[in-house]
């Protein structure tokens, strides 16, 4: 239970702080499970939370869908959604005279005939060739239905009619018509759903992908995302949109490190290596630049120790220092998301030293993220033959484990590396936490209490104990530890995101929370973890404006495909809501109101 002091957390809200401190990126728990990359709550319009369309009332259509044409070859389904009744009925008493007179054929009526009916006879008119119409369009007959629907266009011009029409063009493959007649049913009812939908369907098949998302999306709002269908579609396009751009954009981005929190966190989850660096001379040589370049790591210049490390690559190194210099090499590569660079520079720190574990121990993560499990292990294993008293190759061998949830092999992994050296903090902090994941409460508050005497000065022991205080729900004890973790180590960001989410979604200070994620910013501005969350607070607070700012930012800190890939269908999401706010206020109020 909660103490009396914090305020009562409702059930979704509790999920959603779960979800928000375990979604992270198996490479930040490679590195000590430092940093948090959050999927969160993005555009608001992805949850499931909606707003119904005020619709005037229409009988539904007893006709059965048409099937699927064989000719066609999209990505989406051909128009199989039944055509439409009309909005409007037909007066179901008629004068004396009117009964009395003969049928028309309103097939074959002018325009200056059309014009001296009444409006009753144009309504009945309209209904009885929209009915023809629908059993054209039942019997497959597509261009007989669209005829019909034509005609029933001259007696009335109604938005359902142009939209039943559209239905025909899909099925014959007309998707600039389907597009016209659906402009024109939504000029007459800008909220009508399945014109909008139809419209989206033909967009998609004319690469019109931004403008297709926009559709699907209103369509899931309006239809308080109800529409499976649509929303499926909506996630799909979302995705090739995101797809395209980020090829796009990675054909000319140039590969960059990380933020300086990410790439600390990693080098500090392996145990330095014992080198004597002092005695080599300060000249163009490979090996002076190797020791420049751990130097400037020592000092945290990332930057400059990359630039100083493929210096010493282009010049070479000796005998002595060549395996480190390709380990250190591979390593860069692997923080700027560059694989395949990266296999081949501990390749090579392999062939130049068979017996440095470490370069065993970072190709394995190579291979774990290109999911093949089996060589991941087998790294190990080589590991293991070359000197089973690494305390590393436990660690790390945990850390997989752990993000394969094979949480009792990681608490044996972290326990051996622990044997084998007590002085690393960060295996005593996730074995605490592989503990907690395994139900073993009691026995993780007692690891991370242990960890706390032994490791007092530990800004990471107290980050990850607020994390797993926040789970129980113990709210004040958790910003006691965030707060303690961010004054032992001001320039860490993690305290600052933590506290804020908690600050946000339990708390309900808001202001608190943005000012944290500034904060977070300022002492790591390339902190994407900072950067998603300030935009997900800005948006669910109906800033889309200000939010999309830091999505697009996201994007210039993204270094994978893979993460230009998620942070660009931020954007558009966030882009498609504000076009959405703009074309539909009611609406996007409506929505507002309901989100509290």
């Amino acid at each position: 239970m909660a103490p009396a002091s914090s305020k009562v957390v409702e059930t979704n809200t509790s999920d959603k702080l779960k979800k928000f401190f375990e979604d992270k990126d198996w490479k930040f728990y490679c590195a000590v499970a430092a940093g948090l990359t959050l999927a969160g709550a993005g555009a608001y319009y992805i949850s499931a939370g909606g707003v119904s369309k005020k619709e005037k009332k229409k009988p539904e259509s007893k006709k059965e869908p048409v099937a699927k044409r064989s000719v066609e070859s999209t990505t989406t389904k051909t128009e199989s959604t039944p055509v439409e009744e009309t909005t409007t009925t037909t007066t179901t008493s008629t004068t004396t005279t009117e009964t009395a007179s003969p049928a028309l054929d309103f097939t074959t009526l002018t325009e200056a005939e059309i014009a001296d009916l009444s409006n009753e006879k144009r309504a009945e008119a309209a209904q009885s060739l929209k009915t023809k119409g629908n059993a054209k369009f039942s019997a497959k007959s597509y261009e007989e239905a669209a005829e019909l629907y034509t005609l029933a266009l001259q007696y009335k011009a109604d938005p359902i009619f142009y939209s039943n029409r559209a239905a025909c063009y899909a099925n014959l493959g007309y998707n600039d018509r389907v597009i016209e007649d659906c402009n024109s049913a939504l000029k007459l009812d800008p909220v009508y759903v399945k014109a909008l939908n139809r419209r989206a369907h033909a967009l998609e098949k004319k690469g019109d992908l931004e403008n297709s998302l926009y559709d699907f999306t209103c369509v899931c709002i309006l239809d308080a995302f109800k529409n499976d269908a649509a929303s499926k579609a909506m996630e799909r396009v979302l995705k090739l949109v995101s797809e395209n751009r980020a090829k796009e954009i990675m054909k000319t981005k140039k590969p960059r490190l990380p933020s300086p929190t990410f790439v600390n966190a990693y080098l500090d989850s392996f145990r330095p290596v014992v080198q004597d660096l002092a005695g080599i001379p300060d000249e163009e040589t490979g090996d002076a630049y190797y020791a420049k370049a751990y130097r400037f790591i020592a000092e945290k210049k990332y930057e400059e120790a990359l630039e100083a490390c493929e210096k010493a690559a282009e010049l070479g190194c000796s005998r002595a220092y060549q395996a480190y210099a390709m380990n250190l090499m591979g390593t860069f590569a692997f923080l700027k998301g560059n694989t395949a660079e990266a296999l081949d520079y501990f390749n090579k720190a392999i062939e130049a030293d068979p017996k440095y574990v470490q370069s065993y121990i970072k190709r394995s993560s190579i291979y774990m993220e290109r999911g093949d499990v089996e060589t991941t292990f087998k790294q190990f294993e080589d590991a293991v033959a070359i000197n089973p008293s690494d305390p590393d190759i436990y660690y790390h061998r945990g850390q997989v484990n752990y993000i394969s949830g094979n949480y009792d092999a990681a608490a044996k992994d972290y326990t051996e590396s622990i044997k084998l050296d007590d002085s690393f903090v960060y295996a005593h902090i996730q074995l605490g936490v592989v503990q907690y994941k395994l139900g073993s409460i009691s026995s993780s508050m007692n690891t991370f209490n242990n960890t706390l005497k032994k490791f007092a000065d530990s800004t990471d022991v107290h980050n990850y104990y607020g994390e797993l205080l926040v789970d129980q729900q113990k709210l004040p004890e958790a910003i006691d530890m965030f707060g303690k973790a961010m004054t032992l180590d001001p320039k860490n960001p993690l305290p600052y995101i933590n506290k804020a989410m908690l600050m946000y979604q339990v708390l309900g200070n808001t202001e608190e929370a943005i000012q944290l994620c500034k904060s977070a910013l300022e002492v790591d501005p390339a902190c994407d973890a900072a950067v998603a969350s300030l935009a997900q607070i800005l948006l669910e607070q109906g800033k889309p404006e200000e939010a999309l700012k830091y999505y697009e930012m996201a994007i210039n800190l993204a270094r994978t495909e893979a993460e230009l890939e998620h942070a660009i269908s931020y954007v558009e999401a966030t882009k498609t809501q504000t076009r959405f706010a703009k074309d539909f206020p009611d609406a996007a109020a409506k929505l507002k109101a309901l989100r509290g």
